[in-house]
């Protein structure tokens, strides 16, 4: 037979142009569309005859596999979908099973928090803070069995159930000498007591009754004598009672705090040997230094601490030792000093009016020009 001459060169089809039937690999296939123009030249190797080349193996094809279609209108199994959400809370996340755990030991702490408030409160009241110590603190008139009995404290009785301000009022009622008291608790089982004791400052004579008045304000003692060395004397105060452990209180309610307002300009100033204080006129007040021998008219109750200083400041400075004088502090800025004159004899004092005021300065200017 005579041999065909093998064509060399063979180009491939073009994209439009049928494969050969002849070639068992490029079959086409029911519904997919052929497509070779992803093929280059040198995917294909040389063969005899008039069949296409194979494409190589390590190239990859353009065509990808086709997923199964998903069942549409399946059978519902009932029990497969229970043994799956079976399996699927078994294999729970431990996050959620340690939050399940976190609540349960939340309770059990509430609880044993409950219990043991409970067992507290009931020993507090039973076997713990029992009062077994009391400590008395200030005091130099009574013995400190004698203010523990004042204050009306038992030992083994409880501290939580101890009123302070009962028991300082009781200590006060019950000791003459007593001001003030302050009572504090000392857990677990002790009481301190701070007791302050009368200071007499003041000697107050009314109706023939001579009263020592305490800082307090308190009636504590009933004297012979209206003078007392170190004691200012009161006059013109007006006092409600006088009885032994009252509290001072003026029938007029302008007077009844004015001393101690005096006596605490006296020791902020350091005006010292004051002896006196005359209020029978609560406008005009007077003051006597050195037992009478200064005489201080301080003109209407305001800027009385400027008075003070003005009248220490010429004390100390431009009045002699045996000097009697009287200080007019009615303008603190222009202050007065006019000596006594023991020859003279001495006329009984009148209040001063504000409408006259104008008048006595005048005869002061008369005589001292006379």
């Amino acid at each position: 037979m005579e041999k065909k001459p093998v064509q060399q060169n063979r180009k491939p089809p073009a994209n439009n142009a049928p494969r050969s039937p002849q070639s068992p690999q490029h079959t086409p296939q029911r519904g997919a569309k052929k497509n070779t123009a992803n093929y280059k030249q040198s995917d294909f190797v040389k063969s005899k005859g008039n069949l296409p080349g194979k494409p190589l193996k390590n190239k990859k094809r353009p065509f990808a596999k086709k997923k199964p279609a998903p069942q549409r209108n399946a059978p519902y199994n009932q029990k497969a979908d229970r043994e799956l959400s079976r399996v699927m809370s078994e294999k729970a996340p431990a996050s959620k099973k340690r939050k399940n755990r976190g609540k349960n030991y939340i309770l059990y702490y509430i609880l044993a928090a409950v219990v043991v408030v409970v067992v507290l409160v009931i020993l507090a009241n039973t076997v713990l803070f029992r009062l077994s110590d009391i400590e008395v603190k200030g005091t130099v008139r009574y013995l400190p069995e004698n203010i523990i009995q004042g204050s009306q404290l038992k030992t083994g009785e409880n501290l939580l159930y101890i009123d302070e301000k009962q028991t300082a009022q009781n200590i006060v009622d019950k000791c003459l000498f007593v001001d003030s008291a302050e009572v504090r608790k000392s857990f677990p089982t002790k009481v301190i007591i701070t007791v302050k004791e009368a200071e007499e400052c003041f000697i107050l004579s009314e109706n023939g009754i001579n009263a020592g008045i305490s800082r307090g304000g308190r009636v504590i003692e009933h004297t012979d004598s209206a003078e007392k060395d170190g004691v200012i004397m009161l006059k013109g105060y007006e006092p409600e009672s006088l009885e032994l452990g009252a509290w001072l209180r003026s029938k007029n309610e302008t007077k009844t705090e004015f001393p101690w307002e005096m006596l605490e300009l006296i020791d902020k100033t350091a005006l010292n040997n004051v002896t006196e204080i005359d209020m029978t006129d609560r406008y005009s007040p007077k003051v006597y230094v050195d037992g009478g021998r200064i005489t201080l008219n301080l003109g209407s109750a305001t800027e009385l601490e400027s008075k003070f200083i003005v009248a220490k400041n010429l004390i100390e400075k431009q009045i002699g030792a045996e000097e009697k004088v009287v200080i007019s502090l009615s303008n603190p800025e222009k202050p007065g000093v006019r000596p006594i004159n023991d020859d003279i004899p001495a006329q009984p004092e009148q209040p001063e009016e504000p409408e006259d005021s104008d008048t006595d300065e005048t005869q002061d200017t008369d005589s001292s020009q006379g």
